[in-house]
């Protein structure tokens, strides 16, 4: 008797409850080349695919498998095919792909990272193929889709802010385990992550997510803060004020301390100028809007 005979006709100690398998970190570049200008997308897909796929863990029956290779090559048949004007509208119809193509799938998750890229400016001019990066921030898309609807959340990550005026924190619980001084003035540094569900079927993604960065740009540099929580909920009002597509918006931003250093020791006074700065430990703080 074979292996696989003998697994169908054992009783095993569980079921499989769940399942999902994909293909991760595929990186494509597109250049679409306009007669006036290029323009640069480079984005990394992640694919994770779930449906009716027992057979393959339980017996090694691969027949309903569609294999991680072509789901990489699927990426680039696909953006051939898509202008790329935005990562959502890529997403969607990835999602779309694979439901329609293969029956044994009931819900697909794609996930786009995109790397950002602007033009030079070069004699005064936005250079028409020459460009440079973003840094850290990233705009993130992720889209699940099942038979019945499919669920876009937009994002931003790693959009680097700091202030140097405009920050207090005081007032805070003091007990036996209290250091912390208050403080009227203060750095203000994070790193700013944020995500966005849609409540209109037809979104507009690319005016969504304009809008929501500039909410976070303007409302982070003109608010006074009394907490970083402070900021973050007046960030989320402003989205929800000026993005009408969005229902909902989730915001984390890190507290990245820039501590002032003790020049005393030196005979020095520190007028508020020199900070040590540091990544670890950095306070987390969270938060989640809802259109009311």
């Amino acid at each position: 008797m074979s292996g696989s005979d003998q697994s169908t006709m054992t009783k095993r100690a569980g079921v499989l409850a769940k399942n999902a398998y994909g293909k991760s970190k595929v990186r494509l570049t597109k250049v679409t080349r306009l007669k006036d200008r290029h323009i640069l997308k480079e984005i990394s897909v992640a694919v994770q695919l779930q449906g009716d796929f027992a057979a393959t863990y339980d017996v090694g029956d691969n027949s309903q498998v569609v294999a991680t290779d072509s789901m990489k090559n699927t990426v680039y048949v696909l953006a051939s095919k898509h202008p790329l004007d935005t990562i959502e509208s890529f997403g969607v119809d990835m999602v779309d792909h694979y439901l329609k193509t293969y029956k044994q799938i009931s819900g697909v998750t794609v996930r786009i990272v995109e790397e950002l890229w602007h033009r030079i400016v070069h004699d005064g001019k936005a250079h028409a193929h020459s460009f440079y990066g973003a840094g850290a921030e990233k705009r993130v898309a992720e889209i699940e889709g099942t038979r019945q609807s499919v669920v876009v959340k937009s994002g931003i990550e790693g959009l680097k802010l700091v202030k140097t005026a405009g920050s207090e924190f005081w007032g805070f619980v003091r007990d036996e385990n209290t250091t912390l001084a208050d403080t009227k003035d203060r750095i203000f540094g994070t790193s700013v992550s944020v995500e966005w569900l849609y409540q209109n079927a037809r979104p507009d993604y690319q005016a969504a997510y304009d809008g929501v960065r500039n909410a976070i740009l303007e409302c982070f540099a003109s608010h006074h803060s009394l907490a970083v929580q402070h900021t973050m909920y007046e960030i989320g009002q402003l989205a929800l004020e000026r993005v009408p597509d969005i229902s909902e918006i989730s915001l984390v931003m890190p507290n990245e301390h820039r501590i002032p250093f003790n020049l005393q020791p030196f005979n020095l006074e520190n007028k508020n100028e020199i900070f040590v700065t540091t990544d670890e430990p950095y306070g987390l703080i969270s938060a989640t809007l809802k259109r009311s």
